[in-house]
């Protein structure tokens, strides 16, 4: 990629530890609603696998407002505030579905599309991975008016691609629709290596080819309207330590397109002080796949602050400032990440392990031939987060006041920080509590708004994945293919939430307007 390259906030090359206060036992919040429970079987055409939600705010009734929900291989589904489906929208390229395949939203049998379209192999089709909102974007209409309309932006992993959806809640066939140009073009068509230190695959360092079929391609997103009125959107790239910075923009009459701005790169090796003191040591964390970087997917831009934060699976949660006059790759200091994970720095043993790597935290006994142990310090890790580190929530109240939301998916609980501050702990983004939600577990996305939602949200609503839904009554094979665990979504109250986790937290729906971020 050409331009000039510039370390974000100085060269600094070493991380900030600052101690941390301990955490009580979270409280427990009973959600208020759910959606229907997905049932998921490995390698099924189309099985459904709930992920990533998104709330659309409805304009002027609150109690129609929608919760829109990734369902991966099945595309999404959209709810109403009691958790009834109120639309499905396939993937546009899917596989064949037969009438004896396990159950899945939509059609059955049904006919299949067409494979991705750089897709050599002919057998990747698409995967919805992520989900957001933007609301107020102009765009031509088939009459050739300029209208704001709602959006919701989608990455579509198995294509590498965005799927951009209008949302019209009066709409015959369902409130969403595609608007997606008929130009777009994949989102990662090259893909840049960092190898690790440890694991050596003897790949160069750099930018090297991306063919679709391995699938390192759009995974997780977050949305940004800018004060001066422009739209943009985050992207990660799965199984690298990259985030792309996209810009949204009308491609003609009911179309939006997407062109690729800047890149915001991670470097996955760490300097920690060692054990003892007395200098430093490089550290990297432990790859399962030795080819693959560290990944981020959870993405959430601060709308008033303009800060992005981004969540990097094992290593932690980083808060980037961003710039329109930033150069077109940007290289982010370590300083940037605000809050490891606690397994950050830790030592570890690299297992060979047919092709890849099981890590441990403990030295195995014996040690199998080309066992890799890495040395680290585990005074360096982090409090609170238990990799990994997933979906990323903002909650806004008055005066730049509000917190952000983190999904600990390793152990179950979500994590509320100050959104207040600087780029230190002692200046901003304290730790302030945490809770878990009844029944929900390998929380894999949320989200969450502060405004009322109806009588049964009126002061904000929180919808989280889970993971650990209900399993179907008999878990036997479906068509020879194997139950692989049960998803769903459900819907919190804000209130709720703030109430149980001491010392209480504000509700605050009048000072924030979603569809209006920068209304002062």
């Amino acid at each position: 990629m050409s331009g000039k390259r510039r370390v974000v906030g100085g060269a600094s090359l070493a991380l900030v530890l600052i101690p941390l206060a301990s955490v009580a036992e979270p409280p427990v919040i009973p959600p208020r609603a759910e959606t229907p429970v997905l049932h998921g079987y490995d390698e099924a055409p189309r099985t459904p696998d709930a992920d990533d939600p998104a709330i659309w705010v409805h304009p002027s009734r609150p109690e129609r407002g929608l919760v829109i929900g990734v369902l991966k291989e099945a595309g999404l589904q959209v709810y109403d505030l009691d958790g009834r489906v109120v639309q499905t929208v396939l993937p546009p390229n899917r596989p064949a579905l037969s009438a004896e395949d396990p159950s899945v939203p939509g059609p059955r049998p049904d006919a299949e599309t067409s494979a991705c379209p750089e897709s050599e192999s002919g057998e990747t089709f698409g995967r919805f991975n992520n989900v957001d909102i933007q609301y107020g974007f102009p765009l031509r209409g088939a009459d050739g008016r300029v209208r704001k309309v709602d959006l919701a932006v989608v990455t579509d992993r198995g294509c590498d691609r965005l799927r951009i959806y209008a949302i019209d809640p009066g709409r015959a066939n369902g409130p969403l629709f595609d608007v997606t140009a008929r130009t777009a073009e994949r989102v990662f068509p090259s893909r840049y290596v960092q190898p690790s230190p440890f694991q050596p695959t003897g790949e160069p360092v750099g930018s090297q080819p991306n063919p679709l079929d391995d699938q390192n391609t759009a995974y997780g997103l977050g949305l940004y309207h800018d004060p001066s009125d422009r739209f943009h959107a985050f992207v990660t790239q799965r199984s690298r330590s990259v985030v792309a910075w996209l810009e949204l923009y009308e491609a003609g009459a009911e179309q939006v397109g997407y062109r690729k701005v800047r890149e915001f790169r991670f470097d996955p090796r760490f300097s920690i002080p060692r054990p003892s003191g007395g200098g430093h040591l490089s550290w990297s964390p432990c790859r399962e796949e030795p080819a693959d970087d560290p990944q981020f997917e959870g993405l959430v831009v601060d709308q008033q602050e303009g800060i992005l934060y981004a969540a990097q699976e094992v290593v932690g949660l980083w808060k980037v400032p961003l710039s329109a006059s930033l150069p077109r790759v940007v290289d982010v200091p370590p300083s940037r990440l605000i809050e490891p994970v606690k397994s950050f720095g830790a030592s570890y043993w690299a297992v060979p392990d047919d092709g890849e790597y099981a890590c441990e935290l403990e030295a195995p006994a014996p040690a199998p031939e080309g066992t890799i142990a890495v040395p680290g310090n585990p005074a360096v890790g982090g409090k609170h987060l238990e990799a990994d580190v997933e979906g990323l929530a903002l909650y806004y109240a008055e005066e730049e006041e509000g917190y952000l939301v983190v999904s600990s998916q390793g152990d179950d609980t979500l994590h509320l920080y100050d959104r207040e501050g600087g780029w230190t702990r002692e200046r901003g983004n304290r730790h302030l509590g945490s809770f878990r939600v009844e029944g929900v577990g390998e929380t894999d996305g949320h989200d969450v708004v502060n405004v009322p939602m109806g009588a049964s949200f009126p002061r904000g609503l929180v919808v989280l994945q889970t993971g650990k839904a209900p399993p179907p009554p008999s878990t036997e094979p479906a068509n020879g293919y194997e139950y692989d665990g049960s998803t769903q979504f459900k819907l919190v109250r804000w209130d709720d939430i703030a109430e149980a986790v001491p010392p209480g937290f504000k509700v605050d729906t009048d000072d924030y307007d979603p569809r209006d971020p920068h209304d002062d």
